[in-house]
């Protein structure tokens, strides 16, 4: 930490843990080799989350550095665990030492894109998080030999049916969340309406492919297969099948909501039980806060420009945010790139994951500026 610990706080928040590597083959670079080619950085976590954790705490050593004079406090968080859920390390501490990583405010993951759409740049700012569940569908039938296979009840036939219909199922649609009341700044003509936010997709699609993906994410809840088992040799027809799939909510949407929606897709499917588990819960902080004007004019100083659109949306897949939003923190998801920049990011959690150097010197400076605006630094 740095500055007075007797005013307010200011917490970067970073994780340290990173995926696994399925085929270091495949990549160009070993992937844990932090190799510098065409200015980035190439290795797994370059991009997620170690970018976070190196420019949070060179923002740190900068100030002390410089004597920057703060009236406040900047505290640097990098957790472990956050790619498991973080149960053994934002959850932990959450639990066992929450004066630790309480503040006023917090910045974390989740967003920072620069969108081009319409000739305006903006900015999305996660100021919340969908919610995460997980559905296991059981699915028991009659073994057999697969020689014979009318004389058995193949769980596969059931589960062929179930997918199809995951597959067609139609979400409620829904544009409560605040990014659908900033879209006309791309030149979007007509508010979104649960009855015409598929099509003002189709015109973001146009103009931005992120954007478009980001209304289509937060106007939706999304089911999606992810796992399945069945079977233990190729010639015996199993008794039973396991389908999971992955589930991403609005806030509004509970569990209750969520296993209505799935009952109802299995309705008339004999032998398949189904079990629901929460992994995160959808939470957010208010887009219209104090701090929330102090980071855009952070942003805006660092590039020298004040002519953008800033997108409030919510984070797509979970990160430690929503463990900190309830000991009482304003909590924000902004790890800013460059206008310019790769947003789409295929190497998070992918091949070849990579980060730009350009956006490490990028990310450290909004910091500085960020903890000089907030904490009334000189």
């Amino acid at each position: 930490s740095y500055g007075d610990p007797g005013g307010p706080r200011l917490l970067l928040m970073s994780h340290v843990d990173v995926v696994p590597v399925e085929d270091e083959a495949s990549w160009q670079y070993p992937p844990f080799g932090a190799e510098i080619a065409a200015h980035k950085i190439f290795g797994r976590g370059s991009d997620d989350a170690k970018s976070l954790a190196s420019t949070g705490a060179m923002a740190l050593i900068l100030l002390k550095r410089l004597g920057i004079a703060l009236a406040g406090e900047v505290r640097f968080l990098a957790a472990a665990d956050e790619e498991a859920g973080g149960k053994y390390g934002i959850a932990w501490l959450a639990a066992n030492h929450p004066d630790e990583i309480r503040a006023d405010w917090a910045v974390n993951e989740g967003a920072g894109l620069p969108l081009t759409a319409a000739e305006k740049l903006a900015y999305t700012l996660a100021v919340g998080e969908k919610g995460r569940l997980e559905a296991r569908f059981l699915i028991r039938g009659q073994s057999g030999h697969a020689a014979s296979p009318w004389l058995a009840t193949n769980p596969l036939d059931t589960m062929g049916r179930l997918l199809e219909r995951i597959h067609n199922y139609q979400p409620q649609r829904d544009v409560r969340l605040p990014f659908f009341d900033q879209l006309h700044y791309f030149g979007v003509g007509q508010r979104p309406t649960a009855e015409n936010v598929d099509g003002v997709v189709l015109q973001l699609a146009a103009m931005d492919e992120a954007l478009a993906s980001l209304g289509k994410a937060l106007s939706r809840m999304t089911v999606t297969p992810t796992m399945v088992s069945a079977g233990v040799k190729s010639n015996s027809i199993p008794a039973a099948a396991t389908l999971i799939c992955d589930i991403r909510t609005l806030p509004h949407q509970d569990e209750a909501y969520v296993r209505s929606e799935l009952m109802s897709l299995i309705v008339d499917l004999d032998g398949v039980d189904l079990e629901v588990r929460v992994s995160a819960e959808s939470n957010a902080s208010p887009f219209s806060s104090p701090f929330v004007a102090q980071l855009r004019q952070a942003t805006e100083l660092v590039l020298g420009r004040s002519d953008m659109a800033w997108l409030p949306v919510a984070t797509v897949g979970f990160t430690d945010s929503r463990y900190v939003r309830p000991l009482g923190v304003e909590v924000y998801g902004f790890s800013p790139l460059t206008p310019g920049s790769d947003t789409l990011r295929p190497g998070v959690h992918g091949v070849d994951e990579t980060m730009e150097i350009e956006n490490l010197l990028f990310r450290t400076k909004v910091n500085m500026a960020l903890a000089c605006l907030a904490l009334g630094g000189t």
